[in-house]
């Protein structure tokens, strides 16, 4: 009679070490998890968040009709994409012109830039205004090459439009890209032959930095300026069409109840 207790706590000795040990292994199980997760995340921030850097910017740009607005300096570095610098007059929410124009140079392990590209920067006040590159609607020629640029119309916070120009450029280079944007003050139009003269006028800063994109701009810095633009647009395409608080809500298209697609994608 006395085998069959024995044999009972023997079994349940046997099921505590197993469950014991089941426990143990989940618990490691569960802890080695959390591990790895925490690298994952930690590997995720190091590639994907950008790095707010400190110093003057290799280029240097002036705009005419933002001369009494101060200029801010903005450099990025990235871990996987590169370096991205330039300058910004001006915001939003001001009624006033404002203005970006930003050198992005890819890192050693980066993907090379590509006309195809559709969104080709990180830069904030870029970005705000999401330009999709396509096919051009404006060939401005400057003393740097040819750029691209398109119409966009930029929604303020409060429900009013004003209408931009986004440009980049049209030269085929895997290293680097250059863009940036103009949006016309209050209700006035962008107008494509500025803003090709506001390339124009894109200057190099000394620098001890060596990178493909400045020695691409420093053979170019010397040439006279060319100022000039091409409008692929049909006649009567950019006519705007206010709503009643005057903001521009499209461009009127050559023929009645024809709209030109602003954003084409």
């Amino acid at each position: 009679m006395s085998e069959a207790p024995s044999q009972t706590l023997s079994v349940l000795s046997a099921t505590g070490r197993a469950a014991m040990g089941t426990a143990r292994f989940m618990f490691l199980a569960l802890g080695t998890l959390v591990f790895l997760l925490i690298l994952l995340v930690a590997w995720w921030l190091i590639r994907h968040i950008p790095t707010i850097g400190i110093g003057k910017p290799a280029i240097a740009w002036s705009v005419d009709a933002l001369a009494s607005v101060s200029a801010s300096p903005l450099i990025t570095t990235h871990p996987a994409r590169g370096r991205e610098e330039g300058w910004l007059f001006g915001g939003p929410g001001t009624g006033q012109a404002f203005a970006a124009m930003v050198l992005a140079e890819r890192s050693d392990d980066g993907r090379p830039f590509s006309l195809n590209s559709p969104v080709f920067w990180q830069f904030e006040p870029l970005r705000a205004v999401r330009p999709m590159i396509g096919g051009p609607h404006y060939d401005m020629t400057t003393r740097w090459g040819r750029f691209t640029g398109r119409d966009l119309i930029y929604r303020e916070n409060d429900g009013q439009y004003r209408t931009c120009i986004v440009f980049r450029n049209a030269f085929e280079t895997a290293e680097f890209a250059l863009g940036g944007f103009y949006c016309a003050a209050g209700r006035q139009t962008a107008d494509a032959g500025p803003v090709a003269c506001m390339i124009d006028r894109l200057q190099l800063q000394k620098t001890e930095r060596i990178s493909p994109a400045l020695t691409y701009l420093t053979v170019r810095a010397g040439a006279a300026p060319l100022c000039s633009n091409a409008t692929f647009y049909p006649p009567g395409t950019r006519d705007p069409v206010r709503n009643r608080s005057g903001g521009v809500v499209r461009l009127r298209g050559g023929q009645a109840g024809d709209a030109f697609p602003l954003w084409p994608r």
